[in-house]
């Protein structure tokens, strides 16, 4: 009889465990990451990992910057057929990056 009954308990328990509430996490975002070059002639395209993102001397840090996420990034800029930046560069969460080209 104790056995069936430790038995019991033991099931309960177990089943009563599995019952728990989820555990969940919930991240807002916080100050958004950006980039802007410095000396970078009109026309010139950047692209961070290898995709466009226009006319690098637009994000002169002052009338605009380029948000990205943060994380290490592949930034390269091209005047013409000529890769004038090639660099991979760290973006930390909420910071802004100065790219120097020239």
């Amino acid at each position: 009889m104790k056995i069936g009954r430790a038995l019991a308990v033991a099931l309960a328990a177990g089943a009563i465990s599995g019952c728990a509430y989820p555990v969940s996490t919930v991240e807002q975002g916080g100050a958004s990451s950006a980039i802007y070059f410095k000396g970078a002639p009109a026309g010139a395209e950047a692209f961070i990992d290898g995709a466009s993102s226009g006319d690098a001397s637009v994000y002169d840090g002052r009338k605009a910057v380029l948000a990205v996420t943060s994380g290490t990034r592949r930034v390269v800029v091209k005047s013409g057929p000529a890769t004038i930046f090639d660099k991979v560069v760290y973006i930390g969460q909420g910071q802004r990056v100065a790219i120097k080209v020239r």
